[in-house]
């Protein structure tokens, strides 16, 4: 007899095997127990997460002569026949390889002949949202109004991807990621069941590595199977999979934080020739920097975070966010992860200089203070701060016109706020993780979880953050903020960006002259704003230099 994989053998039969997805296969039941059958589902979610599992159990269980609390018997013929996939009335098809028009209309043919032997002809379409536009609309209208003996279950990854006017005619369930803890009693128990010695650190690295997808996890194990032949440690797990220990990972963080160009390039090389996946391991270094800081913050202090800075460490974990989308699509995936190393050791190297140079024109300015009196102490401080200012590695190079741009904006943006505007402005933000399309809106999003809104017009937002640094990264991100905010919103919007700490004394001007009523006259930003544009056009763009170097 043929080898059976893990994740076939040991796929559910009824509902009460499946594994997490409670809400679904509870909300199945009640729908059978109950008898309100719809004609439609659709079934959304992750990969390996069980939608087809749960859309044969369903179709089965719909079809059961004795079902028993919403679970088939498991003993009569349609369930025999059920689980040797030999009922002909559940019908299967990947629409991946037949999303054409013919293959639709070939169903709208069949769904007027009664079932053979079941009470209902179930329809499973997997990856439905691979149809063609002439297959939806060849779809639509037997979806709309099937004949009352037939069920379709649509099953889709991407449901962005499918028309809205077929998710709107079907009961959509929406499945989730596995939880951890379910896919480590599953994954211990097939090991039991298969005699398969495996580590518990295995299993855990098994789970962190597939995602919340309970099929990957187990196809994962089966492949760890064959290659250790039953018995599973931790470093298999990561050898199989192309990624680092986190004692590695340590290690080439510790070179970077060193300046140790040698060993990190040594590293990068032993990297390569081990045939280690360089997106995963960026992925990994971004986890990695990720506890420290919340080590840092619930602990107060965090080794690695004092030496470098927290600042830096976000900026670190910015960069290699940005490369991972480079990486991912290139073949010399080496060259493009030592370019994203020798932007890290700038990084941390220029704010090293910056620092140290502040000191030096701090401690000479000290000196000059000593020698004058209160009013040149009191100069002498002013160009402290200004050098700091200057010197500050996070400020943006449009600095001072981006805050005279922002004062124009809260001028016209002022002058005409409404309380609808904001209200608006702040159940938009509410949804707009929802809605987020790929990993540089993602970026966005979470750059503006520190902000606040605080006032809106028809065509204006008000937005303040806590910090100078923070207040920097809206500048430097301006560009990119006006446009995801324009493109969500459907409309023309001007972002306006300001600190907490002057929000409330600028609002107070302004609420003062409004009950005077005094005329705000509306102000021209068009010469200042292009005037940005120029400028961040015109800059040199290290990050495209560095792509020009390795092609």
């Amino acid at each position: 007899m043929l080898y059976q994989a893990l994740y076939r053998k040991y796929r559910p039969k009824t509902f009460n095997d499946v594994c997490g997805q409670k809400i679904v296969v509870q909300t199945l039941k009640n729908t059978i127990n109950y008898n309100k059958l719809t004609h439609a589902y659709m079934f959304v979610g992750p990969r390996g997460t069980g939608k087809t599992s749960i859309a044969k159990i369903f179709a089965k269980t719909i079809n059961c002569e004795h079902p028993i609390d919403g679970n088939s018997c498991e003993k009569c013929e349609i369930c025999k026949l059920s689980n040797n996939n030999e009922n002909v009335d559940i019908i299967e098809m990947d629409a991946a390889s037949n999303n054409g028009v013919d293959e639709i209309r070939e169903i709208k043919t069949h769904v007027t002949l009664m079932p053979t032997f079941s009470k209902y002809k179930v329809y499973i379409i997997d990856e439905v949202h691979m149809l063609s536009s002439g297959a939806f609309n060849a779809l639509l209208k037997t979806l709309e109004e099937p004949p009352k003996h037939v069920i379709f279950i649509l099953a889709t990854t991407e449901p962005q991807k499918v028309p809205l006017t077929i998710l709107s005619r079907c009961q959509c369930f929406e499945f989730k990621p596995i939880p951890s803890n379910l896919m480590k009693e599953k994954i211990k128990y097939i090991s039991n069941e298969e005699n398969i010695e495996i580590e518990d650190s295995a299993i855990e690295q098994i789970c962190i590595d597939s995602n919340g997808g309970l099929r990957d996890a187990i196809g994962l194990l089966d492949q760890l199977n064959s290659y250790t032949n039953g018995n599973i440690k931790k470093e298999d797990v990561l050898l199989l999979n192309g990624r680092l220990s986190t004692e590695q990972i340590n290690k080439f963080i510790d070179y970077i934080c060193d300046n140790d160009i040698n060993s990190v390039f040594n590293f990068s090389n032993k990297i390569d020739e081990d045939g280690k996946d360089y997106q995963f391991f960026c992925e990994d270094i971004i986890k990695y920097l990720k506890d420290l800081l919340l080590d840092h913050q619930i602990n107060k202090r965090n080794e690695i975070v004092s030496k470098i800075g927290k600042d830096n460490i976000i900026n670190i974990i910015y960069l290699i966010s940005d490369y991972i989308n480079y990486i991912r699509n290139v073949k010399e995936k080496k060259i493009y992860f030592d370019l994203l190393i020798i932007k890290m050791l700038d990084l941390l190297n220029k704010t090293n200089v910056r620092i140290t140079e502040t000191k030096e024109v701090s401690n000479e300015l000290k000196k000059t203070e000593l020698k004058q009196d209160n009013i040149q102490i009191k100069i002498a401080e002013e160009k402290i701060e200004e050098n700091k200012e200057k010197l500050n590695p996070n400020q943006s190079n449009n600095y001072y016109d981006y805050k005279e741009l922002m004062k124009i904006r809260l001028n016209n943006i002022l002058r005409i706020a409404d309380r609808e505007s904001l209200k608006e402005y702040i159940e938009f933000f509410d949804q707009l993780e929802g809605s987020l399309d790929n990993l540089d809106e993602r970026k966005i999003y979470n750059l503006l979880l520190d902000c606040s809104i605080k006032a809106g017009s028809k065509d204006g937002i008000i937005i303040t953050a806590s910090n100078e640094n923070i207040l920097n990264e809206l500048y430097d991100n301006f560009f990119d903020i006006e446009k995801l905010f324009i493109n969500k919103i459907s409309k023309e919007l001007k972002v306006c960006f300001y600190l907490d700490s002057e929000w409330d004394s600028e609002r107070a001007i302004y609420i003062k002259k409004i009950k005077n009523k005094e005329n705000i006259e509306e102000l021209d930003e068009k010469n200042i704003f292009e005037k940005i544009k120029d400028k961040d056009k015109s800059e040199n763009n290290e990050f495209a230099d560095l792509l020009e170097i390795g092609e």
